[in-house]
């Protein structure tokens, strides 16, 4: 099902002024996945490229993001803290591109099952997601976040 874009990113950039002072926008939302985007031109560093901090800042975004989003729509209050994450790069990103993408996708159905299982029972529970970070040849980067999960509201 598709989420009105307009209203995620409405959700980001207040949530988050960061989202809005690097210009990024929703370019896909469905309670799938998430996807953003943001250019070249608000990220440029001395060497005209993106560095590494905007390219975790994107990817952490699009989890944080997406992980609030899908527990919103099942009536949790989500207090959501990164513990842990892990960039690996695949190659650089081409410095032909002027935009970047970040998409983050739910993980297994088993694994979300469980997650919610946890949250429903003790109010807090711990999830890893993966973000995947791409230009206009193709994937980049892979970033996983470990997010500790709190339920502010629990029945």
């Amino acid at each position: 099902m598709e989420l009105p874009l307009n209203r995620v990113e409405e959700f980001l950039h207040t949530r988050i002024p960061l989202s809005k002072a690097i210009n990024c926008q929703v370019v896909e939302a469905t309670d799938k996945s998430l996807k953003l985007s943001a250019p070249k031109f608000v990220n440029t560093v001395t060497d005209d490229g993106f560095s590494d901090t905007c390219v975790l800042n994107l990817c952490n975004l699009a989890s944080w993001a997406f992980l609030h989003i899908s527990l919103q729509r099942l009536n949790y209050k989500p207090f959501t803290s990164l513990t842990q994450a892990n960039l690996g790069k695949t190659r650089e990103i081409d410095s032909n591109s002027n935009h970047i993408y970040a998409t983050c996708s739910l993980p297994s159905d088993k694994e979300w099952q469980q997650f919610l299982r946890m949250l429903s029972r003790k109010a807090r529970a711990k999830i890893s997601l993966v973000t995947i970070l791409s230009d206009k040849l193709g994937e980049t980067s892979k970033l996983t976040c470990e997010y500790d999960t709190r339920d502010l509201d629990p029945a």
